[in-house]
């Protein structure tokens, strides 16, 4: 297993871990992500596992596409991780290359970036909900090295936020949350 991969898994664990303390009236809770709820970023995750997972099954580009019609949260995310595991423990899979999300890479170097997602959206949920985050700080510290190199194009993209001011003596998983446009002191 690789660094990438442990690392990766290291944090769908804690968003699962998150997502199974969330108290059902909490739900529709605003998130740190402008305009989306707790459920708004569960629903975002899913359909990010799921592109994840096809590229691991086919070799080709998948698009996320967020599920718009889900009864059964919990459910439906138990469905979407468990599938995302299945198609990771597959031989040979994490060297299988391709055009990915952010260009020419191989399976195992995709989940080396992409660690992020799950990584600030547990602190989203946790915070929207008001239950512990639990972010790994050795994940933190791995998607910092690999994060800060490509925050330009990911904040093209959108894909996170501008940074927020840290302090002196920020941990971190602080640090990591400060560069994807979070505020780990809120």
């Amino acid at each position: 297993m690789s660094q990438n991969l442990r690392n990766y898994v290291t944090a769908i664990y804690g968003f699962d871990a998150v997502i199974r303390r969330v108290p059902d009236d909490r739900w529709s809770s605003p998130s740190p992500c402008e305009g989306w709820s707790a459920r708004d970023v569960v629903l975002h995750q899913i359909g990010v596992f799921d592109g994840v997972a096809a590229m691991a099954r086919s070799g080709e580009l998948a698009r996320p596409v967020t599920p718009d019609d889900v009864d059964d949260l919990v459910a439906a995310w138990t469905t979407s991780r468990d599938g995302l595991l299945e198609s990771l423990d597959q031989p040979d899979v994490l060297r299988r290359s391709g055009s990915y999300w952010f260009g020419a890479s191989t399976i195992d170097d995709l989940l080396g970036i992409v660690v992020y997602d799950p990584l600030a959206h547990t602190w989203d949920v946790a915070t929207a909900v008001g239950v512990d985050h639990h972010c790994s700080p050795e994940v933190a510290a791995a998607a910092l090295v690999t994060i800060g190199e490509l925050a330009p194009m990911l904040r093209d993209y959108g894909l996170i936020g501008e940074p927020t001011p840290e302090t002196d003596d920020a941990d971190t998983v602080s640090r990591f949350l400060a560069l994807v446009g979070r505020d780990p002191a809120r």
